[in-house]
């Protein structure tokens, strides 16, 4: 299955935000300039709760730290609302805190998306040097209807004409990082494992290779080969 957009609605809350980012981040801002995108000011919540049900295929969420009115954002009502307006398949992808500091937060926001999408429910990790503990997450959500595999790229961005030179050099995402983004440590693996959901696609992919066995050379025989 190939996925293409033919619009990319993006909100903000703060409209000088997008003329900062043209003015001193045009590289970042790039997207802007696509005539596929429409921009809307306002609150994204609201947004969301009028868009008619079944609209979108993506939905991507960069929010705010879930502290005082951003709360909501990490509560059943708020991940209800983007269900609802995403197509059967369609997917979220919600900032999802730092397994460093946050594993109960986390779990809590997995057990609502898990009763929430019934499709494949899983947590993602990249290192951001900027953010406490260098790292953030990312929660992949997919709605019930036709099974999404998170671990593999539909279109690997290797073979998409003209990707890696889309306004800069792209210096850090390709497949290999994307699997890797759901490889998580032992201990957040222990804490946060058995609130994810796989299809059986991800758990093949996931099936852990029989363990190498390692012949030790004696101390002498060491000696005798250096």
């Amino acid at each position: 299955m190939e996925v293409y957009f033919e619009r990319y609605p993006g909100i903000v809350q703060w409209s000088p935000l997008t003329y900062v980012c043209k003015d001193f981040f045009p590289h970042l801002s790039v997207g802007f300039q696509d005539p596929r995108v429409q921009l809307h000011v306002g609150d994204a919540v609201e947004f969301l709760r009028n868009a008619p049900e079944g609209t979108y295929d993506a939905i991507i969420v960069d929010s705010s730290d879930p502290i005082g009115p951003a709360q909501e954002l990490v509560e059943k009502p708020f991940f209800d609302t983007i269900a609802r307006a995403l197509r059967p398949g369609g997917v979220l992808c919600n900032q999802a805190e730092s397994m460093w500091l946050h594993t109960h937060l986390i779990q809590d926001m997995l057990s609502i998306c898990r009763e929430t999408f019934k499709g494949s429910v899983r947590y993602a990790w990249t290192s951001v040097p900027t953010y406490p503990s260098g790292v953030i997450g990312f929660l992949l959500c997919a709605k019930e209807g036709p099974l999404v595999n998170f671990l593999t790229p539909i279109n690997p961005i290797e073979k998409l004409e003209g990707a890696t030179k889309a306004g800069r050099e792209i210096r850090f995402y390709n497949s290999e990082m994307h699997r890797a983004a759901f490889v998580l440590p032992t201990f957040a693996r222990r804490e946060l494992e058995a609130y994810c959901v796989s299809t059986e696609t991800e758990q093949a992919e996931e099936t852990p290779a029989a363990p190498l066995k390692l012949t030790l050379a004696s101390r002498s025989e060491i000696f005798a080969t250096s």
